[in-house]
């Protein structure tokens, strides 16, 4: 029998006594591989190496097709202090995760190289300090790398209204906004030869061509709604582009065709902060918010909403994080908990356990079964109503017969050759 249900591990950081808040929309959680995995709280970066056991027996929640969080002890942790002045804001990394960069509030970027190997460690590369004589008010910011070139990194800030693309440490270009920006990403596109920029201004989602000119770089703009967009995600063909927000509702955009092709509305019961794509399954996507659920469903909204079919965990999410060619989800929460969710795919299948697949065939059969019933009633009520209206019917063709018989053979109505009586008269006068 094949096992219908994903499998959750959890564990606390060790070197983390409490986690700093920093602000509504940061993500400061990154999975590297299957093993190894990075978060962030105040100005520091660990790195977190775990080891995944089988797990033999699961033990269920009340959450119907979702087991309890199997705990887990981890391997090795390592603290790297990144020297910036203010609290991380955001993590990113590379598309082959060689690189990884961490951003504070004022927009100060911490780069560093990452090897994958057995003594994987991250080497601090280079900085980009926020070099202003104007002093900016603290908030969220955000960098992406380029997904062709991991030398170009593009970063903005909440309140400086602006995005600046560095070729290492130095700038190459600025581009200013009209509103505040909230989540900023690199994709490809297979009618561009350069990586494109998407970012996600108050409530829309813009996209960016660098190569142009800064007045007229912005060739795509979306506006789903009239709500602040939170959170972004491409698939990993980048054939789609989800954002959501305080709307609670998940807005996907084609590349191609750049159109709206779905939209999941209120798929969680407070504001989105984190969308990924399943990439077995493409018209899935995984959301989390503000409180501490994760839910799976489709994103063209029919799937529906099944609040009792997601993951809860102990408290907030601060950062959820997706392997880019495997269903394996990475979070770390505010209580400096940190849970791995591996065959994630089934967090979707989750209601889809033996007992409502047959009770899901059942309802469907008593359906067809009800269905053909009434069916089989309309027909019989309808049977006795023809046969009244058929013998109406044929009386009153009888009827109709027999008056016009009777009108043809009146007494004293004339008869072939016969002459009235009026017409014999007036011949004799």
């Amino acid at each position: 029998m094949t096992d219908l249900t994903c499998d959750i591990y959890t564990t606390k950081v060790k070197s983390l006594k409490k986690t700093s808040p920093a602000s509504l929309i940061s993500n400061r959680a990154i999975a590297l591989s299957r093993t190894e995995s990075i978060v962030a709280s105040d100005n520091k970066v660990i790195k977190i190496k775990i080891e995944l056991p089988k797990i033999e027996n699961k033990i269920f929640s009340k959450i119907k097709g979702i087991p309890s969080p199997f705990k887990i002890e981890t391997s090795g942790e390592t603290i790297y202090d990144t020297k910036l002045k203010y609290e991380i804001q955001s993590l990113s990394s590379s598309r082959d995760n060689s690189k990884i960069s961490a951003i504070d509030s004022s927009g100060s970027v911490w780069v560093s190289n990452y090897n994958d190997d057995d003594n994987s460690e991250i080497v601090h590369s280079y900085s980009i300090n926020y070099d202003n004589d104007k002093f900016t008010e603290l908030g969220w910011a955000g960098s992406s790398f380029n997904t062709k070139d991991s030398t170009i990194i593009a970063k903005t800030q909440f309140y400086q209204k602006n995005i600046q693309i560095f070729k290492g440490d130095q700038l190459s270009q600025t581009i200013q906004l009209i509103q505040n920006p909230t989540q900023i990403q690199y994709f490809d596109h297979e009618k561009s030869q350069t990586s494109l920029l998407a970012l996600t201004e108050f409530n829309q989602l813009k996209i960016y061509d660098p190569r142009q000119s800064t007045n007229n770089c912005c060739i795509q703009k979306f506006t789903p709604g009239t709500s602040w967009l939170y959170s972004m995600a491409i698939s990993s063909n980048s054939e789609y582009i989800a954002v959501g927000g305080s709307s609670r509702t998940v807005s996907v955009f084609d590349t191609k065709r750049w159109n709206n092709s779905g939209n999941w509305k209120n798929c969680l019961k407070y504001e989105i902060t984190n969308i990924e794509f399943s990439n077995t399954r493409p018209s899935i996507c995984y959301v989390g918010g503000l409180d501490s659920e994760v839910l799976a469903g489709e994103w063209n909204g029919s799937s529906g909403v099944d609040h009792f079919t997601g993951l809860r965990v102990d408290s907030k999410w601060l950062g959820l994080s997706k392997l880019k060619d495997e269903e394996y989800i990475f979070g770390y929460t505010g209580s400096s908990s940190i849970y791995y969710i591996d065959h994630c795919d089934k967090l979707f299948q989750g209601s889809l356990s033996e007992k409502s697949l047959h009770n899901s065939l059942a309802s469907k059969q008593e359906k067809k079964q009800q269905h053909q019933l009434n069916n089989q009633l309309k027909k019989q009520q309808q049977q006795p109503q023809e046969q009244v209206m058929e013998e109406n019917d044929n009386e009153n063709k009888e009827s109709n017969e027999t008056n016009i018989s009777k009108a043809r053979h009146i007494e004293g109505s004339p008869k072939g050759d016969e002459k009235h009586q009026s017409k014999k008269l007036k011949k004799e006068e």
